[in-house]
């Protein structure tokens, strides 16, 4: 599309415009920018042969993807050729994201659309999901993953050294018996014998003991795992419920705004006309039913999400026993066959009672051999340790507050630069500055400490518009997520008037520089303002362009 640096997409509601950007995002992450669920992408008249087609350049490559549904098909191809598609779909996806497009789903909504339903402007993320976004953005995901390896290799560690422990204390056995074997060898005893066969049966008795304990400890090992295995369905459906439940706390501060507004406003400050006192009534009646409900389902995901909460506690109860369960196992089932060992080392003894000095030779060259292999084990242990030092260390500078807060810490200046830069450009004058755990101070002249709710829709849409804009730079500078393409969709329609759209395309123009940017909107008056112009009909319950 570079015949045309910036297009306008107009139509009636449901013609289909804002079908784009679902298009966009299926045909590029398999799922829908307006949260749609797959089935429903499907077009309702013909309930089948659901494809889209994208074509782009990347690192001076020409990519096609093509995605449908019913039938299923995912396909990439690079300068024409098929890529390898062997591998399962979830890996083939994300060679599409990490290796081709440089971004995931929800960076790709961030610096790419802007728009008015179905986004989560970068303010209203969480703290953990804007983190996810500049990570990504500054290319240091990678930290994460490495993380998640040093933590492995911890525990890895950590089980080779307990390992260790118990495979010395075993041999130290063997050790100590067979100095005893010697010992009692060279004195001679007649009643050795006697001892041997006394000592056999011991450590029999032990070994039987020892297999109980082992069999009782398995049956609780494997009903401790039993009831873990529904731990990731828990977690899956209570991360949903959280994100359920910022949906409605984000719809219940919408609603509240607007009671509030008609609570103490008897003239719309727009066009300066007296509200109607029934319609007034109506909709203070409208929303406070609204408010009511989402309270109620408020109370209700809540206690959904508490009993999620305390069952995952429970299952994480019985994985920790599980552990405990199985190192005790592994800790028996050595010392079980280190005595055994010992019984036919006993037995040996008995056998060859008769002749000591071969019985001696013999021992004496089992000692050399258990000595050597305690040695062996104690290197084995002091590399363990030295190996502990170093993944402290690793997973000390990995974690969130280590070495990726001090790059974040690098950029936040020039990130905060950026933002105060685009935000003066669009005349909004006021001092905006985000933290290392990206939360937002904003300050203006008059008032210090506001926050992004309290500005109004029209100066909300100038600070996305900065952060969308700053995130672009970013991504840019660090060659990571560089596009070309920006999409607007319908931000002008509500949020300012004919005056203020006029100045702030004027602005916009002047920003976005070479981007090819599309502007989805409702407002027919704003022909004049692009060099191509597309309109949405619905003919037969099927979009068409003209």
């Amino acid at each position: 599309m570079d015949d045309s640096p910036n297009t306008l997409i107009i139509g009636e509601n449901g013609a289909g415009k804002s079908t784009i950007l679902d298009a966009l995002t299926f045909s590029l992450f398999g799922k829908s920018f307006r949260k749609i669920n797959k089935p429903g992408l499907v077009n309702s008249v013909n309930k089948k042969n659901c494809q889209t087609e994208i074509e782009f350049t990347s690192n001076n490559k020409k990519y096609k993807v093509i995605r449908g549904i019913k039938p299923a098909i995912f396909e990439v191809y690079c300068d024409g050729i098929l890529l390898n598609q062997d591998a399962d779909s979830k890996d083939y996806q994300e060679t599409l994201e990490k290796f081709i497009l440089n971004m995931n789903f929800k960076s790709f909504t961030q610096i790419v659309i802007l728009g008015s339903a179905s986004f989560t402007p970068f303010m209203q993320l969480s703290p953990a999901d804007r983190r996810l976004v500049i990570e990504d953005l500054l290319d240091i995901q990678i930290f994460s993953v490495m993380n998640n390896i040093a933590k492995q290799k911890f525990a890895d560690n950590r089980e080779k050294i307990e390992h260790n422990k118990i495979e010395g204390l075993g041999k130290n056995e063997t050790r100590d018996y067979i100095l005893k074997t010697i010992t009692s060898l060279r004195e001679n005893d007649e009643d050795k014998r006697k001892e041997l066969e006394e000592e056999k049966l011991r450590n029999e008795s032990i070994i039987a003991s020892l297999t109980k304990d082992i069999d009782q400890l398995y049956k609780q090992y494997r009903d401790a795992l039993n009831c873990t295995t529904n731990i990731k369905a828990l977690k899956s459906r209570n991360l949903k419920l959280i994100s359920l439940k910022t949906q409605i706390e984000t719809n219940k501060k919408r609603y509240s705004c607007d009671h509030s507004f008609f609570q103490n406003n008897d003239n719309c400050p727009t066009c300066k006309q007296s509200i109607g006192e029934q319609f007034k009534t109506q909709e203070i009646d409208k929303l406070t039913s609204k408010i009511t409900e989402l309270n109620d389902g408020l109370l209700k995901i809540t206690s959904e999400i508490d009993s999620y909460v305390k069952q995952m506690e429970i299952i994480e109860s019985k994985i920790e026993e599980a552990d405990r369960l199985k190192s005790d196992i592994s800790t028996k089932e050595i010392k079980c066959n280190q005595i055994s060992q010992n019984v036919i080392k006993i037995q040996e003894n008995i056998d060859c009672l008769g002749n000591s000095n071969v019985l001696l030779l013999s021992n004496q060259k089992d000692l050399e051999k258990i000595e050597k292999e305690i040695n062996d084990l104690e290197e084995e242990r002091k590399i363990l340790f030295e190996e502990k030092k170093y993944i402290d260390t690793a997973i000390s500078l990995l974690k969130d507050g280590g070495i990726k807060s001090r790059i974040i810490k690098q950029y936040l200046p020039v990130i905060n630069k950026m933002i105060n830069k685009y935000l003066s450009q669009m005349n909004f004058f006021v001092n905006f500055t985000l933290d290392e755990n990206f939360d937002e101070t904003i300050k203006s002249r008059y008032r210090d400490d506001f926050a992004y709710q309290n500005f109004s829709e029209g100066e909300k849409t100038r600070i996305d518009l900065a952060l969308l804009l700053t995130w672009r730079a970013i991504a840019k500078l660090k060659n990571s997520a560089s596009t070309n393409l920006l999409i607007f969709d319908e931000i002008f329609d509500s949020s300012l008037d004919e005056s203020g759209t006029d100045e702030f395309l004027k602005i916009m123009w002047s920003l976005v520089g070479d981007t090819n940017v599309f502007v989805i909107s409702h407002k027919d008056q704003m022909f004049d303002k692009f060099k191509k112009v597309y309109r949405f009909k619905k003919k037969k319950n099927f979009s068409v362009i003209s």
